[in-house]
């Protein structure tokens, strides 16, 4: 029996390990040059090396058997595109996909929420001014019905209004996020790197950012320069800024510059301590002493990374997976053990998308056992 094996498989499965051939074939005890050739299709793997590859790489055997699936992506945005490195953004950007191939999956039996967003910019991003990121993040708002306050959870409003979030297994302080496009409906990739909900809050209105400003670019890395590439994570953070912000409530709320002040107002906007004090010194509202003295106090401190309270409220995570598939096997139309055959995904992954478990419960039933009278 010819054991089925397709090429592409097994590069998108090393890329998303983050491993080089060198690596896999000391993983696989298997030579660099054979990996080589079976990702080249120029030889097939026998029944013993695809074992020992889906051991060495964690996936099930049948992965590496699955046809080509075309995932309709538009352009990939990744946060923190400075401080990742190719390896990082190829590991994230299959997981990516792999959320994207579960989402055309459950849209199959399930109608998501319409996606109701302003219109995006088609614009050059050099043409894109600060007045055009505020107005947009205000008619966001307006649109979703925001008010000028807090926003109280920033991912169930988010899929409310049509844009789809997921959670992966990607662990990297480097990077936070990915997005894109499938079939026009947004997809936000999170990674996982025990980020504070106030962290995970800035990622996700960055990248509803990118989804609005930056329809014109078709790709990130085509961009000519670095001045652009910086650009546009400058301006998506302004939109960040502006979204979670809004100029004049947070200017009538400010009635103090200290780092107490600070502290307390986290709490109440839900946004880093970093992030407020950025938004107060652009408003004008620190002189140039205070806002050095701050910036100071957070490097002294150690907060560049991790500020106190980042525990005091709970992390937002995103529902619309977990619900579908909650509906499907409801319904009696799917179950776990047909969607880890369909998709051939490790289960780590899986469980990361719907954020459930995929282990089976398989106790075995306790023997009734009676006294014989």
């Amino acid at each position: 029996m010819e054991v089925k094996f397709n090429p592409n498989q097994l590069k998108k499965a090393r890329l998303m390990r983050g491993l080089s051939m060198t690596e896999l074939a000391a993983k696989s005890s298997l030579s660099r040059e054979s990996i080589s050739k079976y990702e080249l299709g120029a030889t097939k793997p026998r029944g013993e090396s695809i074992l020992k590859l889906a051991n060495a790489l964690k996936f099930p055997v049948y992965f590496f058997g699955k046809p080509d699936i075309v995932i309709p992506m538009g352009t990939v945005f990744f946060r923190s595109q400075a401080a990742s490195t190719n390896k990082l953004r190829e590991m994230q950007k299959i997981r990516l996909e792999m959320a994207a191939q579960s989402l055309l999956y459950i849209s199959k039996y399930i109608k998501l929420p319409q996606l109701k967003i302003p219109e995006p910019l088609n614009i050059k991003i050099e043409k894109i001014t600060p007045e055009i990121i505020q107005r947009l993040a205000s008619q966001t708002r307006k649109m979703w019905q925001l008010g000028n306050g807090p926003i109280k959870n920033l991912t169930n409003v988010m899929e409310a209004n049509g844009i789809i979030i997921t959670e992966t297994t990607m662990h990297s302080e480097k990077m936070d996020a990915v997005s894109t496009r499938i079939n026009d409906v947004p997809l936000i990739a999170l990674t996982d790197n025990n980020e504070s909900v106030m962290r995970r809050r800035f990622n996700l209105a960055h990248e509803l950012g990118h989804i609005l400003l930056h329809n014109s670019v078709e790709n990130v890395f085509d961009l000519n320069n670095n001045k652009y590439k910086n650009l546009l994570e400058k301006q998506a953070n302004q939109f960040a800024s502006y979204f979670l912000l809004p100029d004049e409530s947070f200017t009538d709320y400010l009635v103090a510059g200290s780092m107490n002040f600070f502290r307390q107002a986290k709490l109440y906007w839900n946004v880093s301590i970093a992030a407020l004090i950025y938004k107060a010194n652009v408003l004008h509202l620190l002189s140039e002493n205070q806002y050095i003295y701050l910036q100071k106090q957070i490097s002294k401190n150690h907060w560049r990374k991790h500020e106190p309270d980042d525990n005091k409220l709970p992390q937002e995570h995103p529902s619309i997976f977990k619900t579908a598939l909650g509906m499907l096997l409801d319904a009696n139309l799917v179950t776990k053990q047909d969607l880890i055959s369909i998709s051939g995904l490790p289960i780590e992954e899986l469980e990361a998308i719907y954020r459930t478990s995929f282990i089976e419960d398989n106790t075995s039933p306790t023997p009734y056992l009676r006294l014989v009278k």
